[in-house]
């Protein structure tokens, strides 16, 4: 037998962040962890039908007194409600505008074809009121489905979603944190959003913007739960409807846990074991506490899911970006073919040979991308919202490569060769 010198160790011990937990290890810490949800679960409360709505909330107060939201979490959703109220709002009237402008044009077309064909009136007037009825349909319909709304957004009105999370959340919500802990925990935010340490370093762009927070917001929701579940000696159990690689293992479009940075700093600051879900990864795991969702909200918390992924990358978007990034003469564009033709992902070495990749060479190769995809942005070429081009790959400690999402290369096989300055 051979004995292993003092100090040695598995291959998870110096390495927390790489062990994926079972999902037996998942479903206790639904029934054990502290359960910190973020500003997109409560906020997502609007866009789920109302079945959907009241299913998660059964599941949120099945947690009982382990359920806990940061005072940077409540901030965002008082911040952002009126948005996602008007959001909702405009989206059922563009709709409802754009039928309306559909039946207008039916209803000239058919008296402008009844003319030509010299069709008689009594047919024609027939053909106006059946197009006159399907609108009807439709806009009933459409209206069937659209979730209720308070009376105003900004009047006191009949409001399910306060009232109920008034009554779950009583008690539940983090103190706010006196000005000079605030500032010192908004100027470390900053500082891992310029270092590009997660979380939130992707939002590092609004630190121009006119939040008091700049960039730091995730890191303060962060440093929140943090502190609470070490008060508490408990695991952490994250709730997040932020899908970004700021906070997440991914691989591709596989959700592999929480960032490996963060399941280590989590580890050396409590000593316990953190743990991340999407809004769809806890329903369905809600068995676990003994509480009953129907499969129909889980699909429906995916949709919206989905739908939050925002706007898509466009064949005429992909070409225009490729041919300016070919005028500018920048090897970009090759590697972005290249890339799509290796299924979206190119290794390092690809691009750099051997050499070390930091997070400089890595800006090099990302920021004339990031400009020209602004730029069209603001001619309406692209829309915003779109996820970025080349998406650094990391192992968790280390670059890898670069990531192009799938959409952008399904769209590149639809641009034809001529305009994607590949030759025939």
């Amino acid at each position: 037998m051979v004995e292993q010198p003092d100090g040695n160790s598995g291959i998870y011990d110096a390495f927390p962040g790489y062990r994926r937990p079972s999902e037996e290890e998942l479903a206790e810490a639904l029934r054990s962890a502290l359960v910190v949800v973020d500003a997109n679960v409560l906020l997502n409360l609007y866009r789920y039908n109302e079945a959907t709505r009241d299913d998660l909330l059964g599941l949120l107060r099945g947690v009982g007194d382990r359920l806990w939201v940061p005072h940077q979490v409540m901030r965002e959703f008082w911040r952002n409600r009126l948005t996602v109220l008007a959001g909702r709002a405009a989206a059922t009237d563009q709709v409802l505008t754009a039928l309306g402008k559909q039946q207008r044009a039916a209803d000239d077309a058919l008296h402008q074809w009844a003319k030509t064909t010299a069709l008689a009136d009594a047919v024609r007037d027939d053909l106006v009121r059946k197009v006159d009825a399907l609108h009807r349909e439709l806009v009933a319909a459409i209206r069937s489905h659209t979730p209720p709304s308070p009376d105003s957004p900004g009047l006191p009105g009949r409001e399910p979603v306060l009232d109920q999370l008034e009554a779950l959340l009583r008690g539940k919500v983090g103190a706010q944190p006196d000005h000079s802990q605030w500032k010192a925990l908004v100027q470390e935010g900053k500082r891992r959003a310029g270092a590009k340490e997660p979380p939130g370093y992707l939002d590092a762009g609004k630190d121009d913007s006119s939040l008091p927070e700049g960039a730091a917001g995730d890191y303060l929701v962060w440093a929140q739960a943090v502190q609470e579940a070490a008060r508490r000696d408990a695991d952490l159990l994250l709730v997040t409807g932020d899908e970004k690689e700021d906070w997440w293992w991914r691989y591709r479009s596989d959700f592999l846990g929480p960032r490996v940075e963060l399941v280590e700093e989590f580890a050396a600051a409590s000593g316990k074991q953190l743990y991340m879900m999407r809004p769809v990864d806890l329903l369905r795991r809600a068995a676990a506490i003994e509480v009953e969702v129907r499969s129909e909200s889980v699909s429906d918390v995916a949709r919206v899911s989905e739908s939050q992924e925002g706007a898509t990358w466009t064949p005429a978007g992909v070409a225009e970006l490729l041919r300016q990034l070919d005028f500018e003469e920048r090897p970009h564009a090759d590697l972005i073919r290249e890339a799509a033709r290796l299924d979206g992902f190119i290794p390092n070495n690809a691009i750099y040979g051997s050499g070390t990749v930091d997070d400089e060479a890595a800006h090099r190769l990302t920021g004339p991308v990031e400009r020209i995809t602004r730029m069209l942005q603001g001619r309406g070429v692209v829309a915003r919202g779109v996820r970025p081009v080349l998406t650094p790959v990391s192992n968790g400690r280390e670059l890898i490569g670069f990531d192009i999402p799938d959409e952008f290369v399904a769209a590149l096989a639809e641009v034809p060769a001529d305009l994607d300055g590949v030759p025939d």
